[in-house]
């Protein structure tokens, strides 16, 4: 925040890299906390020698910090001696040792590791700790029920050490409480003045505490990251960032403890008297499943969900609140925004919760946001999302599946608009074509006329596989049609050929066949062509030969037939399919009489 010596979210102190802060929960307690004012300092704690600092007086072994109006920068009590140098040391079984889960401890102590007090034992009064601490990890412009929520975990995070000692002593023998920096809590009164939203925080706060399975716990706490309210919660930590989102939702004090403590936690001194914000009775709305990514006029695929909550931060499911009637609309957008829900934007909650299915936004846009509304309860704003443009529907037509060798594919293809709508004249299209439908190169770029059609022709060598691809513009998604497969048959040419007719020749006559296959090109495998010369016997044509011969370099085939007998004959030839191309049609019979 402008004017602050803030470190980034996230930084630990020297103390934290350096001490004992764990990832996880110790046994019996929960996880030791690590520090994490959002967008606040951590002190980086250097050891400095014992000195005196402006209206501090050493006083026959022990520190005495003025109090009245001098110690009202730091939250001290307004009269008497706060002690800080040697103090007593406790049984070895405990420190301060207090007792009650009911009412905080009026002290703390606290074993100073930097600043004029270095490697001393404070004996601090409780709810100036706290203040001081919330100064320290927390910041003043924080919303106001995520800063509460936060002095709560402060308090009850020192609480709960001043219940469980650790065993920590100062090199006199002194015992302690916490360490004033992050392997602990922040605690630098000469540095961190708290602020009055600070300290009204704390103030209001001072008789709520949390519970689970009827215990105090250490509440620890962390700066988190920039999620959406409760995202990251993992029922042992108060995420600070994500927290600050939640109040900026409309939640309150408890509902933010539960969201980031519970399921499992009970809140103590919250208003459970059954009147506006108790138990049971309706307080809020709250988005429990955000509007997703959307396709503009379709369904969104995760339904926005609305819940009505009490006070506390839990479903009202029983009750007239249970079946409240939950209205949802847009809160911001682009120009034109439009929700349409199947059935209506009203819906009746069902056990608290409202199910918003079959609502659909338009047009494409960003930075909408849509707003529950029920009657008597403040409007909540789900979190900002996108709304994609509608794909268009994109063919892909062949005027034929099948050519020969040599000839044209003819190609259109064809852009519709979705029924969202959108501009589908003038738009570019990418021709693409493959030999295996898994590597693509692009044939043409391909503007579409007026009624976003456009055409295309070429003569493939080989077999393809054709495709159009659309990249989307702002008011059309994008799409890839379905691939279009074009199958090029090769050409077979018999030769000699009569002309359809019959060629007398002599009986032991050889006549030298060669069919001429296309394509032949060097990248290709050769051609193969079979042959089949045919007798008529009696009244049946008789198959007397058959044979495949691979075409040569320059695509042709030859097959010598000598023709030893008498009678009618034909030969023809085909050219059989290879990995590129499918095979060719018959060659026309060339008849034969010999005498």
């Amino acid at each position: 925040m402008p004017g602050d010596d803030r470190i980034p979210h996230g930084t630990r102190s020297a103390a934290a890299r350096l001490g004992s802060t764990k990832s996880g929960p110790p046994a019996g307690e929960g996880p030791r906390r690590s520090t994490g004012r959002v967008g606040g300092h951590r002190s980086r704690l250097a050891h400095t020698a014992l000195g005196t600092l402006a209206g501090v007086a050493l006083l026959g072994g022990l520190v005495a910090v003025p109090v009245g109006p001098a110690a009202a920068g730091v939250g001290l009590p307004s009269a008497g001696l706060v002690r800080i140098g040697p103090v007593p040391v406790r049984a070895a079984s405990q420190c301060t040792g207090w007792t009650s889960q009911s009412t905080p401890p009026s002290t703390i102590r606290v074993l100073r590791t930097a600043g004029p007090a270095d490697g001393t034992v404070q004996v601090v009064p409780f709810q100036s700790y706290v203040n001081v601490v919330m100064a320290a990890e927390w910041g003043a412009s924080d919303p106001v029920e995520a800063l509460k929520a936060g002095a709560v975990a402060a308090k009850q995070y020192a609480w709960y050490w001043t219940m469980n000692w650790r065993g920590g002593t100062a090199t006199d023998g002194s015992c302690y409480d916490v360490v004033d920096n992050s392997m602990d809590q922040v605690y630098a009164p000469e540095t961190h003045t708290p602020s009055a939203s600070e300290i009204a925080a704390v103030t209001d706060t001072w008789g709520i505490s949390m519970l689970k399975s009827g215990a105090l716990f250490a509440a620890h706490y962390d700066a988190g990251s920039s999620v959406a309210c409760g995202a990251n919660a993992n029922g042992w930590q108060l995420l600070q960032i994500s927290a600050m989102h939640c109040a900026e939702q409309g939640m309150l004090v408890p509902q933010i403890l539960m969201t980031y403590y519970g399921p499992n936690v009970t809140i103590v001194g919250a208003d459970t008297s059954g009147g506006a914000g108790g138990i049971g009775v309706p307080a809020q709305l709250r988005f429990t499943a955000q509007p997703s990514a959307a396709t503009a006029g379709a369904a969104m695929n995760t339904p926005p969900t609305v819940t009505v909550v009490d006070g506390t931060g839990q479903a009202v499911t029983t009750g007239s609140g249970a079946t409240t009637l939950v209205t949802l609309a847009i809160g911001a957008g682009p120009q034109g925004a439009a929700l349409t829900c199947q059935g209506g934007p009203v819906r009746s909650a069902v056990a608290g919760v409202a199910t918003f299915d079959g609502c659909s936004v338009s047009p494409a846009g960003s930075g909408y946001v849509l707003v529950a509304t029920a009657p008597g309860l403040p409007a909540v704003n789900s979190a900002p999302f996108v709304v994609a443009p509608a794909a268009p529907t994109l063919t892909l037509d062949a005027a034929s599946r099948a050519i020969p060798w040599g000839t044209a594919a003819q190609l259109s293809i064809h852009l519709v608009p979705p029924a969202s709508g959108g501009t589908v004249a003038g738009q570019v299209v990418h021709l693409q074509r493959s030999t295996d439908g898994v590597d693509w190169t692009t044939a043409a770029d391909l503007t579409t006329d007026a009624q976003g059609t456009a055409t295309w022709s070429e003569r493939p060598a080989t077999n393809l596989l054709f495709r159009a691809v659309f990249d989307g513009t702002a008011d059309l998604g994008a799409v890839t049609g379905a691939p279009v497969r074009v199958v090029v048959r090769q050409l077979a040419l018999l030769r000699p050929d009569n002309g359809g007719a019959v060629r007398s020749v002599a009986r032991g006559t050889t006549v030298t066949f060669t069919t001429v296959v296309r394509p032949a090109r060097p990248e290709l495998a050769p051609g193969r062509v079979l042959y089949r010369v045919y007798q008529l016997v009696g009244r049946t044509w008789t198959l007397r030969r058959e044979a495949t011969v691979t075409a040569d370099a320059t695509g042709r085939a030859t097959l010598p037939v000598t023709f030893g007998t008498a009678g009618s004959w034909y030969v023809r030839a085909i050219a059989l399919p290879t990995p590129a191309n499918a095979n060719s049609v018959w060659s026309p019979l060339e008849r034969y009489a010999v005498r």
